[in-house]
């Protein structure tokens, strides 16, 4: 057990290394495919061993280090949703400023490509297996993006630019680094251990529905964050129990990520 744990450590620090640009940071990441590795059936863990030859955490930012690579330059908009008018739309037409060449579509966000690699791997038999392998990398990046509140736009909430410590960041970023912020130095292990105690009736109503209407579900959560930062005042000036509050919703979401993402998997290989 000491092995795995510090193998996966190790593992984390070298993912941190390699990607400054991940919703919920490298690290963040890296737990949510751990808490879902633990949590994968018999089945769906044989068959991600056939495809990745790794755990899940291994490939936890894949997906952020190629998104800008000419081969998959047209995954970039895939990290990112909006809400505009109750409707799931591309972030670009909810307030995202990313700026990215190819040309856009209305299916163009993270919720539609899940739905979509979803559905595709469902025929897993019949598909080469690197298709396989390379959509259930998207998957293992693409569900803890999707609970990330800097990834979610609302057409009518603008990202605010805000300080934190005195350094200027958007809101986006500071959401990116918010697991690092209040977990600095726990190892994903431990906040496995110490966050995700759920029961099993608790994990299965977690994850009734849809990927969609998860998005739905945590929509009160990503909102309230705008209300408990300040485009005002510095970060460190918020009263103690914004922070507090920020950093329950940053750990529920990541616990529920991880619990979602190995209930996606486990429905494909079932």
């Amino acid at each position: 057990m000491r092995t795995k744990i510090l193998t996966l450590v190790l593992l984390c620090a070298a993912l941190l290394s390699v990607s400054k640009a991940s919703a919920w940071s490298a690290a963040g990441h890296c737990t949510i495919a751990h808490i879902a590795d633990q949590h994968l059936t018999p089945k769906a863990r044989k068959m991600c061993n056939k495809y990745l030859g790794h755990s899940l955490a291994y490939y936890a930012s894949w997906l952020d280090q190629w998104r800008y690579s000419h081969e998959y330059h047209h995954t970039a908009r895939w990290h990112a949703v909006g809400i505009k008018d109750g409707k799931l739309v591309p972030g670009q037409m909810a307030g995202d400023i990313a700026d990215f060449l190819a040309p856009l579509t209305m299916d163009d966000h993270g919720i539609a490509r899940l739905q979509q690699m979803q559905a595709q791997l469902k025929r897993y038999r019949s598909l080469p297996d690197s298709t396989v392998t390379v959509n259930l990398k998207c998957i293992i990046h693409m569900v803890g993006d999707m609970h990330c509140p800097g990834h979610v736009f609302f057409a009518e909430q603008k990202q605010y630019e805000m300080t934190v410590y005195g350094e200027n960041v958007r809101y986006h970023g500071y959401n990116d680094k918010s697991f690092d912020r209040f977990h600095k130095g726990k190892s994903a292990a431990q906040f496995r251990d110490k966050y995700c105690r759920l029961t099993k009736e608790e994990i299965k109503a977690l994850c009734e529905g849809d990927m969609e209407s998860w998005i739905y579900g945590n929509e009160s959560m990503l909102r309230e964050t705008y209300k408990l930062l300040s485009p005002t005042i510095d970060y460190k000036e918020l009263p103690e129990q914004n922070k507090f509050r920020l950093k329950e919703i940053t750990d529920q979401l990541h616990r529920d990520a991880g619990y979602r993402l190995a209930h996606v998997i486990n429905q494909i290989f079932k």
